[in-house]
């Protein structure tokens, strides 16, 4: 069950995480390694990871966590490592063509990675085309999807490029029902939350 809300940002730098492939390894006789990747989308996996932490911080984790009645609706989450677009090339106009999904390419020149990014934080989204900064709603329109559309007579012509800026979250949810905190060296206020995980939500 998604309903989007939003983590704060505080309590989001507690969690630790980043992308994760599947691939299974054989190595035969003769040393020789076979590789089979079992998913061409990086899922992402987080997990708390502050200790000492002070109280009044887990009593929001905690309410927030009651709030997604533990892993049953998923939220989301500010991956303090890696939220930015900057200068994104997310198409090359064509004349005709009015959509483009806003993504982030992760290349290092030779095999580049296209993430889909459907989560924008609100304020944050700059379109520009060709270099000139469009207008929301009377240039283009974006859906909850992360689709920008560009309204009628504002279709990006052939060759010029799309881009844009802004924040984005990552879709996730509680991995698991419990959370479990406990209190370190007899100090009432402050806390550790040990085994809290959160695992993204794929459409």
């Amino acid at each position: 069950m998604v309903d989007n809300a939003i983590l704060s940002e505080r309590v989001a730098v507690g969690f630790k995480g980043g992308p994760r492939f599947s691939t299974d390894k054989v190595t035969a006789v003769n040393m020789q390694e076979r590789r089979l990747q079992n998913l061409s989308i990086a899922r992402h996996y987080f997990a708390w990871q502050q200790r000492n932490t002070d109280a009044t911080l887990i009593a929001t984790l905690r309410a927030f966590w009651y709030d997604r009645r533990g892993d049953f609706k998923s939220w989301l989450l500010k991956d303090w490592t890696d939220f930015q677009l900057v200068a994104e090339q997310i198409g090359i106009g064509d004349g005709s063509d009015a959509t483009f999904q806003i993504t982030k390419t992760y290349t290092a020149g030779f095999n580049a990675y296209v993430r889909i990014i459907r989560h924008i934080k609100a304020g944050t989204l700059v379109v520009k085309v060709a270099g000139t900064t469009k207008t929301l709603t009377t240039h283009y329109t974006v859906d909850a999807t992360g689709l920008i559309t560009f309204t009628g007579g504002n279709i990006p012509t052939l060759g010029q490029v799309i881009t844009v800026d802004g924040e984005f979250y990552v879709p996730v949810r509680f991995d698991g029902d419990s959370f479990a905190p406990s209190i370190p060296y007899s100090l009432p206020d402050v806390l550790d939350v040990d085994d809290l995980q959160a695992i993204e939500v794929i459409p």
